[in-house]
């Protein structure tokens, strides 16, 4: 009997097919890969065999008999997706389809060291699995997508800044977890994943570029061309927020003026509006300034209070620009804008996309379409791991 490991490249290219194209006949297969039809056979024959696809239907006739409809078999094997952020982490359980059939949850404190996250994760993934009645022999592996800067080949995690908890400077987080649940695991990005999983499987499916941006306590930004990952220089995910917007603006931390990341962060957010509050400028906000959060500025700027609404507007279009400065250079379908700046913040999200379409060079001649959230939303990082590592594992 032949495992999904043990495939060979034609096998894995009409598994990897039929799973993406979701009940195919053979005639469309035949179309798609120009192959002899013995030869098609015989790998699905294969394939049928080892339980990987199954027949689950006829087609309609377009003369002569109807044709057999193929799909993968969602219950051949499962992935667990991991989210590793520094507000909150996420893990999830998908079926051969990239249905999530798990999802959970939970916030990082500053407890939450490496260890004792990869404990947490740990924990969820071994209770999910009991629930649903899963043997770790049909775990086929486990995909991260965490915060940068990363060694992806390695499985370590470099100088991460800005985790609440001690120790993530160069945590070897992938050695820890695989210590734990003991199946292969892909480390990655997370911004390289949530595009992955939007362009194959959510609302990316059917554009040739799209571009996401996670916009957080940093900016966090995965692109792809023709569902292929545009990888970055060292394969860093902040590029785009230390691109200079103003060459006598704000400092970053990065040691740059006039960054992106410099007005359009939470960190930045609630530090703008300290200083101003703290020289005098008024607010409607009651609560001692040293406690104000990023959504108590988000709420205060959709209730009129001038200092928010400001830093707010100021934010959108600095980060618009930026948007239609990238967009002008790399010629995205698709822009989707995730994370708690996006999610939480609505007129936030409304100036930059105005923003952009007021200052896009192309704006006549192409309109880019632009998403919120994406469609798994706050699991498209965890999601996207795992169909990050469903991808290595059928073109490897």
């Amino acid at each position: 009997m032949k495992s999904i490991y043990t495939l060979n490249s034609t096998e894995k290219k009409i598994l990897n097919l039929i799973q993406k194209k979701s009940s195919i006949t053979k005639n469309k297969l035949l179309n798609i890969t120009e192959m002899k039809l013995t030869s098609l056979n015989r790998v699905m024959n294969t394939l049928l065999d080892n339980n990987l696809i199954l027949k689950v239907g006829i087609a309609e006739s377009t003369g002569g008999r109807k044709p057999t409809l193929y799909d993968v078999n969602e219950e051949y094997g499962y992935i667990v997706g991991v989210n590793i952020s520094r507000i909150y982490s996420n893990v999830v359980v998908v079926n051969m389809k990239m249905d999530i059939i798990a999802n959970e949850k939970f916030i990082m404190t500053e407890n939450h060291t490496p260890k004792v996250t990869v404990k947490a994760i740990s924990q969820i993934i071994n209770t999910n699995l009991e629930r649903l009645k899963i043997t770790k022999d049909k775990v086929l592996g486990l995909g991260i997508g965490t915060v940068g800067p990363l060694d992806r080949e390695n499985g370590i995690m470099l100088n991460v800044s800005h985790f609440n908890a001690s120790g993530w400077k160069n945590a070897d987080i992938r050695k820890m977890l695989q210590d734990q649940v003991k199946v292969p695991i892909l480390l990655d990005n997370g911004a390289n994943t949530a595009v992955i999983g939007e362009a194959l499987y959510g609302y990316g499916k059917g554009f040739k570029n799209v571009a996401y941006f996670h916009c957080g306590i940093g900016i966090r930004t995965g692109i792809t061309n023709k569902s292929s990952l545009i990888r970055t220089i060292n394969d860093t995910e902040d590029a785009f927020g230390h691109m200079v917007i103003d060459i006598n603006g704000a400092p970053c931390p990065c040691g740059n003026r006039g960054c992106i990341e410099s007005y359009v962060s939470i960190p930045s957010l609630i530090n703008g509006f300290r200083k101003e509050a703290e020289f005098g400028h008024s607010t409607t906000i009651s609560k001692p300034i040293a406690d104000v959060k990023h959504f108590d500025i988000c709420d205060a700027a959709i209730y009129g209070d001038e200092l928010s609404k400001r830093l707010i507007e100021n934010a959108g279009e600095i980060l618009g620009t930026g948007l239609a400065n990238f967009s002008n250079l790399l010629n995205p379908d698709l822009i989707i804008l995730s994370g708690p700046l996006i999610n939480y913040c609505s007129i936030f999200y409304d100036i930059v996309e105005k923003t952009f379409h007021t200052r896009t060079y192309f704006k006549k001649e192409k309109k880019v379409i632009f998403n919120k959230g994406g469609k798994f939303k706050d699991n498209s990082i965890a999601l996207g791991a795992a169909a990050m590592f469903l991808e290595q594992m059928l073109e490897s």
